[in-house]
């Protein structure tokens, strides 16, 4: 879905323009995202959960990757739009102090007829909300998967690993893979672990942890 968006320079400073989502991409010009990761325990112990996105998308179509991603509108703060992208994708309603911030990812990558120049404002909502009562926006989530935390580290060894699925479709079981996620050359995902896991260890500040090996 095309949206008005704040163009932003190089600095992540605001240049004034506004331009639709789609003339942005298409011209390479600076803008900026939410991205939220969704961790906790249950019964079968600590987990992260990831979007696959909708095989309509125009970009990534049925990738996996972060479990809450929008641009900010035009004026939107970055908590505000957070919140409005939790409630829409996944029929998730939090507070604001119920997100914890860990830094901010800047990422250059080539799309389908543009270049995606992106600031990434990532945040952590260590709740454990459980994927079978969430709603799911059908345009951009095709299901959310429980990824076991430990069971991470044998993907990014380049292993397959089991994983629970929920969606408008059904539930179930199946197998995936890193090559499966969004490409990235950052490490996004093995940092984003390490801060779940400084999380859920009481760590105070696992944002500390997510930008100890940035390449912003």
């Amino acid at each position: 879905m095309d949206e008005k968006i704040d163009i932003l320079d190089a600095a992540g400073n605001p240049t004034g323009e506004v331009l639709w989502k789609s003339e942005a991409h298409r011209r390479g010009l600076w803008h900026r995202c939410f991205h939220c990761w969704i961790s906790g325990e249950d019964e079968e112990g600590s987990f992260l959960l990831v979007q696959r996105r909708a095989p309509q998308k125009d970009t990534f179509p049925g990738y996996l990757d972060v479990t809450c991603a929008g641009h900010l509108r035009s004026g939107e703060g970055v908590i505000e739009a957070g919140l409005r992208e939790l409630s829409e994708e996944l029929g998730v309603r939090v507070a604001p102090r119920d997100l914890v911030r860990l830094g901010t990812r800047r990422i250059e990558q080539e799309i389908p007829g543009g270049m995606d120049r992106e600031l990434h404002e990532v945040f952590l909502l260590p709740e454990g909300l459980p994927p079978r009562t969430m709603s799911l926006q059908r345009e951009e989530v095709s299901a959310v998967y429980r990824l076991p935390l430990d069971g991470i580290d044998h993907l990014l060894a380049g292993e397959r690993v089991g994983a629970r699925f929920w969606g408008p479709n059904g539930s179930g079981r199946e197998t995936v893979a890193l090559e499966e996620f969004v490409p990235n050359e950052d490490g996004y995902l093995a940092r984003v672990v390490r801060a779940v896991r400084a999380a859920l260890g009481g760590y105070a500040d696992p944002g500390a942890v997510f930008r100890e090996e940035t390449a912003c």
